[in-house]
């Protein structure tokens, strides 16, 4: 057999075999793919979502990929043409209006969580911002357990608070729902306008949390569940009374994208389940009703 011939065949073994392995590995990515869902998460619900994906993965083989931020930018990223599967908001409005839009799974749509607000004073800045094991030590009070006494008081002491305080942070309250809902709490106390200079302004929830912990404002608004995150003490931080705002009630969607992504529906499913929901309580958040809003 002539040398070229020899040449050729082993050229066509070369090339066959290197279709093989991207055969392989094209079957391998189209498996993953099949099975990932890329979930929008408004970043209060971010660690807490982690360790929904942790009990998930023991549950299913869909891989949950996650991307953070605020809920208004997050949204406009939706409304834009971001290839997510699920919005998992911070407010029940954004995922309403893109219900409006077409651009949701119809019927998909359920409270998830219910959020509380907190006003926190840490005793120190927190060198690492890296969120710790979720805790299992519930706030002091949760705003259902309130009696108007109590109520009464909280509200004095939070004005106490505020008084001595040089900086207060808050999120940005048209991206983000704890934002708009510490800013009610500023209304309803009527101290507003003594607040406008000593305010320190957070894109979302996530930065305001960086803000105080990091000594940039003495004290801010941030959710419940991130003070249970990084352990902090009951007398660091006083639960805000359901009176003073909203109900910070957060809305999960299955979204067109994810239409046809039977991953996403199973983690749908997952999140309304009670396993799930019991996370979703030890992280700091009030059980929802799970009826369609």
């Amino acid at each position: 057999m002539s040398e070229r011939k020899v040449t050729a065949r082993l050229w066509i073994a070369y090339v066959l075999a290197a279709l093989s392995l991207l055969g392989g590995q094209s079957l391998a990515y189209a498996e993953t793919a099949k099975n990932s869902v890329r979930v929008a998460v408004a970043t209060n619900f971010v660690t807490t979502l982690k360790a929904l994906r942790e009990d998930f993965a023991s549950l299913d083989n869909g891989k949950i990929l996650i991307s953070a931020g605020s809920t208004g930018k997050l949204y406009a990223q939706i409304r834009q043409g971001a290839p997510y599967d699920i919005f998992l908001a911070a407010d029940q409005q954004r995922p309403q209006l893109l219900e409006q839009h077409g651009l949701t799974v119809t019927d998909s749509r359920f409270t998830y969580a219910n959020g509380a607000l907190v006003l926190w004073r840490p005793n120190k800045v927190i060198s690492n911002a890296e969120p710790r094991v979720i805790s299992n030590t519930k706030p002091r009070a949760t705003n259902e357990d309130e009696n108007p006494t109590a109520q009464t008081e909280q509200s004095a002491q939070i004005r106490q608070w505020l008084a001595s305080a040089s900086s207060i942070a808050l999120a940005n309250p048209r991206l983000a729902p704890y934002g708009f809902a510490a800013q009610q709490v500023l209304q309803n106390l009527k101290i507003t306008q003594s607040m406008s200079q000593r305010q320190v302004m957070g894109e979302n929830v996530g930065q305001t949390f960086s803000l105080v912990a990091t000594g940039n404002a003495r004290m801010g608004f941030v959710a419940a569940a991130q003070v249970l995150e990084q352990n902090q003490p009951i007398a660091t931080y006083l639960i805000i009374p359901s009176k003073l705002h909203s109900p910070i009630l957060q809305d999960g969607v299955l979204l067109k994208f994810g239409a046809n992504n039977k991953a996403a529906a199973r983690f749908m499913h997952y999140l309304a389940s009670s396993r799930a929901q019991e996370i979703i309580r030890k992280a700091g958040f009030s059980r929802p009703d799970l009826r369609r809003q």
